[in-house]
């Protein structure tokens, strides 16, 4: 586990999936991140690396050969390496290995940064193709926040927005159904899972408790997630951007052709982050 720390915040990654783990206000001692506790769900926050959601049938085709992956993939249950550390910065990588090329073919760089600066962490991944052709994946986060259902109000920073859904399979559908860009959270709201909110301008989504902000997801991503376990009344809710996610209920499952899939030429680097904002 590494830990770092200002007058603000006190935030903790541990090595196993280069998680973040804990977000710990100084002054309020509260803590803003979910624990874990498998009665509802047993993470915190996992990178999903290198697929979001389920392949259909859990399975993809690429080059004529099938291969398997469990849903959000295998970088959140591997041990990173810590790559460098600094006061307010510590990243750790992420490399092929026998297992992983037994089940996604390419080999690969995956560093994931973390920076504390004032109230604000800032979460940046890297991604190195390091095959003689293209490589495919994709990549997002799953942080988990603190929350009290009915009493925390969501609220994103675009009107007019739709979400989609999953199948009882966990693949994607494509109707869209409105919502509004602010609401008070409860357990109704995720009957049918995940809402999957896609090309909506959205930037920022925050939780209050309906006067004052505690915590905010920025991103650049071109979707993103929200969720809570269904039927649980599980005590957070994950604000997830995305780059990728679930394949179609109709998905042919060829790797090259997956929805929001991204993909790098030899020797190319894709570079994205995230920032969470903690109001004390």
């Amino acid at each position: 586990m590494r830990t770092l720390k200002n007058d603000i915040l006190k935030i903790e990654i541990n090595e196993r999936g280069a998680e973040l783990s804990s977000v710990l206000g100084v002054k309020s001692g509260r803590e803003y991140l979910w624990q874990g506790d498998k009665a509802y769900w047993g993470r915190r926050s996992p990178v999903l690396f290198p697929v979001v959601g389920k392949y259909k049938g859990l399975k993809s085709v690429y080059g004529g050969k099938e291969y398997s992956l469990p849903q959000h993939g295998f970088a959140r249950d591997c041990d990173f390496t810590l790559i460098s550390e600094t006061e307010n910065s510590v990243s750790f990588e992420l490399t092929e290995n026998d297992d992983t090329l037994k089940n996604y073919p390419f080999k690969f760089s995956l560093v994931c940064s973390f920076e504390l600066i004032g109230n604000k962490i800032r979460v940046k991944w890297s991604v190195t193709n390091k095959n003689d052709g293209k490589m495919y994946f994709s990549i997002g986060a799953h942080p988990a926040f603190n929350c009290v259902k009915g009493k925390t109000v969501l609220s994103m920073n675009k009107e007019n927005i739709k979400y989609s859904v999953l199948n009882s399979d966990g693949l994607y559908l494509p109707e869209k159904y409105p919502i509004q860009s602010s609401f008070v959270l409860n357990d109704g709201i995720f009957d049918r899972d995940a809402l999957i909110i896609e090309n909506s301008g959205v930037t920022s989504v925050s939780l209050s408790n309906g006067r004052k902000t505690f915590a905010e997801v920025n991103f650049t991503a071109p979707l993103f997630g929200i969720w809570s376990p269904v039927g649980k009344n599980a005590p957070f809710v994950c604000i997830e951007p995305w780059y990728g996610r679930a394949d179609s209920a109709d998905f042919c499952c060829d790797l090259t052709k997956r929805e929001w899939g991204n993909e790098l030429c030899p020797g190319e680097v894709f570079k994205k982050e995230y920032e969470i904002v903690i109001y004390e």
